[in-house]
């Protein structure tokens, strides 16, 4: 029985190493298809786009992935929009007080970010640099062509109460470099006197896919910040924010060289010591000094022409007043 013990044994031997043949056959059938291709590994470096300090410049930094799937590579990067590394002046594009709730990636490459509430809390140019960070960083990655915004569960809208929509990185294109340009403005702000304007030079971000119209107004209603304020000795000379800080832009347009300027009725309700003409040169003299394209400007609030504002009667078209200005 030995020919035949044998023989069992070695029936034994080829079986387990055909088993064994046939298990390495399988990994490395796996391994070839889930290994990923040259330029696809985690060592493929993307861009994340990242602020200085006071959000004048947005950088890009290298970044390598720690992970294969999109959908983890989606959830690094948004990781690294949310961090910051002050060091290295490298502030988040994504700030602290802003959460990401989800976001779903859909088959067309559509990628939908939801943020809680706090996001209609960021200004004006706050809100511009964050879409501009999260579309640049996020559209590198081959299977998102776009990215929306949804803000407690509804589509992010602008300030015409119109949806975004989705965004690609062509509608930022001139945001690609290192570092990313920034612009001078010339804010007019009611001065202390409440009766004149001062003048305040800012470097700010701008907002392609807004009018720069409505963003210069924004900054009005935003108020001076506190470095601008204490920029002046003279306190009759310090900008003061005019602007209720309630009052929305119901509407912004230029044509044929006149900016055509729709407020809320919270435009009204203005400090009443406020000079009526200064408040409302403080809207004219920033839009026509800052921008080539207007030469007077119309102010309406709810869509009706003002003839008089509390009541004082009032240019229906304004003109710069230089003799309002403080330099």
């Amino acid at each position: 029985m030995k020919v035949n013990g044998y023989t069992t044994k070695r029936n034994r031997v080829t079986v387990v190493c055909l088993l064994f043949v046939i298990l390495t056959l399988l990994l490395s059938g796996c391994t070839q298809a889930t290994a990923p291709t040259p330029g696809e590994d985690e060592s493929y470096p993307v861009y994340c786009y990242v602020l200085n300090e006071d959000a004048t410049n947005m950088y890009k930094v290298e970044y390598r992935f720690q992970s294969l799937t999109t959908d983890a590579k989606i959830a690094e990067l948004l990781q690294q929009l949310n961090e910051t590394d002050e060091d290295k002046d490298r502030y988040a594009v994504i700030p602290k007080s802003l959460r990401v709730e989800e976001w779903v990636l859909s088959d067309a490459g559509e990628l939908n970010i939801s943020f809680n509430g706090e996001y209609k809390e960021l200004s004006a140019v706050r809100e511009a640099v964050l879409r501009t960070g999260v579309v640049l960083t996020l559209t590198q990655l081959m299977d998102v062509r776009s990215v929306s915004f949804t803000v407690n569960g509804e589509p992010l809208k602008n300030r015409q109460d119109e949806p975004v929509g989705p965004m690609t990185a062509a509608m930022y294109a001139n945001r690609i470099g290192e570092p990313t340009e920034v612009i001078d403005v010339k804010l007019c702000f009611v001065n202390g006197s409440k009766t004149n304007l001062t003048t305040v030079n800012r470097r700010v971000f701008p907002d392609d896919y807004e009018p720069m119209e409505k963003y210069l107004i924004e900054f009005l209603i935003g108020g001076p910040t506190d470095e601008e304020v204490d920029s002046y000795d003279k306190s009759e000379q310090k900008p003061i924010a005019a602007l209720p800080k309630d009052t929305r832009i119901l509407h912004v347009i230029t044509k044929n060289s006149i900016c055509y300027v729709d407020f809320s009725s919270e435009f009204m309700n203005c400090d009443k010591s406020i000079s009526p003409i200064a408040l409302l040169h403080s809207v004219a003299d920033t839009l026509i000094r800052n921008s080539s394209a207007v030469d007077t400007v119309v102010i309406t609030v709810e869509g009706k022409t003002l003839s008089t504002y509390r009541n004082i009667d009032v240019p229906t078209i304004f003109r710069t007043s230089d003799l309002l200005i403080t330099e």
